[in-house]
């Protein structure tokens, strides 16, 4: 076997650990196919200069093409936490809110409240849209 199959099936072999290595980016897997296209050179007898630009253009070109498509279902979904859960639920008003006070609950803890529009009056339901601080920022919900 070629010495400059060796080299480009070592390189493949240490893109794929880099790969590995890195939680997955998705940024040295490109290069390892970017190798093998360079291990097909050498059998077809390419030049080491051609060899060495079918490794960076078929690198490259894969990087381009395929990663934004691979990020998509190979990145880990974001999973809402803490506080950033309750934006989006609906909450019960205990006291009136308007822009600048008010309470509400949700879970059954009490919450201090403004509104982002019009009032909202007391054991009428509101959605939680953002939180200022400890503050919550709630607006009419839908169903009324």
């Amino acid at each position: 076997m070629d010495l400059m199959m060796w080299i480009w099936l070592g390189i493949f072999v240490l893109m794929v650990i880099i790969e590995a290595a890195t939680s997955v980016s998705l940024t040295s897997i490109w290069f390892a196919v970017g190798a093998l296209a360079a291990i097909l050179a050498v059998a077809l007898g390419a030049p080491v200069w051609a060899q060495t630009v079918c490794f960076a253009a078929v690198g490259f070109i894969t990087i381009a093409t395929l990663r934004p498509y691979m990020r998509k279902y190979i990145a880990p979904k974001v999973v809402k936490s803490g506080l950033e859960c309750i934006i989006g639920q609906t909450a019960v008003v205990v006291e009136d809110v308007s822009k600048t006070a008010g309470v509400v609950t949700i879970d059954g803890q009490l919450w201090t409240a403004r509104t982002s529009g019009e009032a909202i009056l007391s054991n009428d339901e509101c959605v939680i849209e953002e939180m200022d601080g400890i503050k919550l920022i709630v607006g009419k919900s839908g169903l009324q």
